[in-house]
């Protein structure tokens, strides 16, 4: 036995980690020297304690209980899988650590042998990145919502703003000169193109924080009113391949994210006969849905880019504000799917996005090809 006892010690003192055997009594009965020294105990002190000496007062019953099962069912095993386990040094300072086990026999004698290691550093950091992603999460949160205030307050002042305007080209309608007729057009176009900008903010910030209730979601009966609500010009024709799926999500975010595609394609497609092709196919795990058009297509140096808020393409459009894309690339990812646009087989844009099944936080299937 004792012969037993000694090879043991020697294996246990070479491994990197502190190792503890402990009998089935609870009792400790060997340790390693990075043992003593993680729990800051001389040899004499800790040899004969109870395990528990090392385990904070509040685990120490039912560590006792789960002790006394393994030894019903010894296995090698990862402790607390899933839990925060910890240890306490002499001192009284607690320790976050991980720890193994394994039965060992000795001369028939049922013992257990823990490897334990210290990650207090590993939790500190986890639990530094939780708080700050915690309160970069809260900033977003109030920064969205500021800006919606915003635009909404921003809003009322310039639609009086553009009224008087309009009341003043009227009153002054006989006196004016083809100068400041000019003027008054000029205000006017600044007038829209400030009312785009606030309502594109505006549905940015609402992007982040409007009613996430999901319900099925026909993307058939979606593109009929994408079709009701978007202007196309003559000979401009949208079709759709094939029936498309029923997704799960939140319809408002679904609209919008096709209005702003097929608004898009629209604004910047300059051809006779303009053509925008919708496709998707679906699986268990994820819907891929591509948005292909025939118009001017993104520069592959701009294909990265054109997603951020207020970035334009290479075309400068009147009335574009740059923030469309931006507030579609917003509802998808925060829904946990991503978007890519790529060079499209009708020679223009292929705009391609995946929309996760069920779980808005798993890790979404990344587009890399045609829906």
């Amino acid at each position: 036995m004792q012969r037993l006892l000694q090879k043991m010690q020697a294996t246990i003192n070479i491994l990197p980690d502190a190792a503890i055997v402990a009998d089935r009594h609870v009792k400790i009965v060997m340790a390693n020297p990075e043992a003593f020294t993680m729990f800051g105990y001389q040899p004499d002190e800790l040899i004969g304690q109870d395990l528990n000496v090392l385990l904070p007062e509040r685990f120490r019953k039912r560590h006792n209980t789960h002790f006394l099962n393994y030894l019903e069912n010894p296995v090698k095993c990862r402790m607390g899988e899933g839990y925060d386990l910890f240890g306490l040094r002499k001192d009284g300072r607690e320790v976050d650590v991980d720890i193994a086990l394994a039965p060992v026999n000795l001369h028939n004698e049922q013992m257990v042998l823990a490897i334990i290691r210290d990650i207090s550093l590993l939790k500190e950091l986890d639990r530094t990145l939780l708080k700050k992603n915690e309160e970069l999460s809260l900033s977003n949160t109030r920064l969205e919502r500021l800006g919606y205030v915003i635009a909404h307050d921003l809003k009322s002042p310039l639609l009086n703003i553009h009224a008087i305007i309009n009341l003043l080209d009227r009153e002054l309608q006989d006196k004016q000169t083809p100068k400041t007729k000019s003027y008054f057009k000029v205000l006017n176009d600044i007038c829209r193109s400030m009312m785009n900008l606030i309502t594109g903010v505006a549905d940015y910030s609402k992007a982040g924080f409007e009613d996430e209730a999901e319900e099925d979601v026909d993307l058939n009966l979606v593109m009929k009113e994408v079709c009701k609500m978007t202007h196309f010009p003559p000979e401009f024709n949208l079709s759709i391949k094939g029936q498309l799926p029923v997704i799960r999500g939140n319809k408002t975010k679904v609209l919008q994210i096709f209005l702003n595609l097929v608004n898009n394609a629209v604004k910047y497609n300059h051809k006779p006969s303009g053509l925008i092709e919708v496709s998707a196919s679906a699986s268990e795990k994820v819907c891929l849905v591509s948005v292909a058009d025939n118009g001017p297509g993104v520069p592959e140096e701009l294909r990265g880019k054109i997603f951020d808020l207020f970035r334009k393409g290479s075309i400068q459009k009147e009335n574009s504000q740059g923030i469309g894309l931006a507030v579609v690339k917003k509802i998808i990812e925060d829904r946990g799917g991503h978007i890519v646009v790529e060079a499209s087989p009708l020679g223009g844009a292929n705009f391609i996005f995946s929309w996760p099944a069920t779980n808005p936080n798993a890790s979404a299937e990344t587009p890399t090809g045609h829906a």
